[in-house]
């Protein structure tokens, strides 16, 4: 009786073989998929590693979660942050005050230039608590010879009473100065006249103590820093309540608790500030809610750039539907003399179907191993074209990165590949089902 072969017969896998080196159309098929594979790992894993990146440096200047509360109650701000800090699961608290203020700048432009205002946020932090709670001040590294707290300044000359204040290198660079340098800075008092209330401006000279540099630029240029201890030549920014925002920031064991952690630290704050407690979501947000449209769009940029890269190994798959097509016509004659010699619909299938499966693996492994190559080296390449031909293909000044940032997913990665082998097998169903159809004895009578 005859035994039909099994699908792993050897014949099958040999004549694939023959065919996978016959025709050099294969090859174009296999340097797209792998093109595909090794675009969409590199791509992947610079998203990923911006993205990761990113929410470390966001986390490090906003701590996990963010309460805002009355700014009145500042006064008593030493109370609130005890009653927060004996939740379970919170590790440390600060309280923070904000400001609104404006500096005199020049702007450059084609007439040479000009008088401006630049609009930013004074924060006021005690440096005590902020280091136990955020990365803030480790950003803040002294000038030789300086003290370590950010706020003093030893120099000749320089007024005991002028407030110091800590500029982020971008606004240092646009107003053109350095540490012991001063500069004008505009804050805002409420005046209550009868029944009307009108701000009034304060024009102060300052003193930068420390210039800063956190890695987020959109950060770094709205935001200014200054002491906000009583006794701290700062407190003048925030004597008035009402011109003032208050923030405490809260630093937890365990992020992954932070929904149960907002509500009890709603409840803790809302003992001094009733709006808190009564409306938790609204005044008690963790720093992703409060950046969610950031890091929703750079989650949404990365899957559209995976989605628009995967064309390139779905067109070459469409190579190899068109190749395989190409080759079920040619070698027509060849598989009317398989199936006389015995070869069944079924092994004819697995013929072409291990060809779209070998060109579809060799792509896909060739592209893996590129794809790690050069996400491993991405900064090397990025100074080998910068040095060599003057292209900088991330500069710094417009992504908020010295450095390309990378984090390689391997399993993810592995998808991909994966992925790109089943669709090499998806597209070469058509033309091995059409081979398996053909009879023996129109095949062989095929001219």
């Amino acid at each position: 009786m005859h035994e039909t072969p099994s699908w792993s017969a050897p014949y099958r896998l040999a004549v694939a073989l023959r065919l996978l080196r016959a025709r050099k159309i294969n090859l174009i098929s296999i340097v797209g998929v792998m093109l595909g594979v090794g675009s969409i790992i590199v791509v992947m894993s610079v998203m990923d590693g911006f993205q990761t990146d990113l929410r470390e440096m966001i986390r490090g200047t906003l701590s996990d979660v963010i309460v805002e509360f009355d700014s009145v109650l500042v006064s008593r701000a030493g109370e609130i942050r005890a009653e927060v800090e004996k939740i379970p699961g919170v590790e440390a608290a600060a309280v923070q005050v904000h400001t609104v203020g404006i500096i005199p700048a020049k702007h450059r432009g084609i007439d040479g230039g000009g008088q401006t205002h630049m609009a930013v946020r004074v924060v006021g932090i005690r440096p005590e608590e902020e280091g136990r709670v955020s990365k803030v001040l480790e950003h803040m590294l002294p000038a030789p010879g300086q003290p370590k707290d950010p706020f003093a300044y030893e120099a000749e000359f320089v007024p005991e009473d002028m407030p110091r204040v800590a500029l982020s290198e971008w606004t240092a660079r646009r107003l053109g100065k350095e540490v012991g340098d001063r500069f004008s800075l505009i804050t805002f008092d409420e005046v209550v006249e009868g029944k009307e209330i009108r701000y009034r401006a304060n024009d102060r000279w300052v003193l930068v103590s420390r210039i800063y540099k956190s890695g987020n630029s959109e950060f770094d240029k709205l935001h200014i820093y200054a002491d906000a201890r009583p006794e701290s030549t700062g407190a003048v920014f925030f004597g008035t309540p009402d011109a003032t925002i208050a923030e405490m920031r809260v630093k937890l064991r365990d992020y992954r608790l932070a929904d149960a952690s907002r509500l009890a630290i709603a409840d803790a704050v809302g003992m001094f500030d009733l709006r808190v407690a009564d409306a938790p979501r609204a005044w008690v947000e963790t720093w992703e809610e409060r950046q969610s449209n950031l890091l929703k769009a750079v989650n949404n940029e990365k899957f559209l750039l995976a989605f628009v890269l995967f064309f390139i190994v779905v067109v070459a798959c469409f190579t190899i539907f068109a190749t395989l097509t190409m080759t079920v016509v040619e070698k027509t004659r060849d598989i009317g003399v398989l199936r006389a010699l015995g070869a069944t619909p079924g092994g004819i299938l697995s013929i072409f179907m291990l060809n779209g499966t070998l060109v579809g693996t060799l792509g896909a492994g060739l592209g893996y191993a590129l794809g790690m190559l050069v996400a491993f080296n991405v900064n090397s390449i990025r100074g080998f074209l910068r040095s060599s031909f003057g292209w900088d293909i991330f500069p710094s000044d417009i992504y908020l990165f010295d450095r390309i940032p990378t984090h390689i997913d391997h399993p993810a990665a592995l998808k991909f590949a994966i992925g790109a082998c089943a669709s090499a097998l998806v597209f070469a169903i058509i033309p091995a089902v059409r081979a398996a159809r053909l009879r023996p004895v129109r095949a062989l009578r095929y001219e």
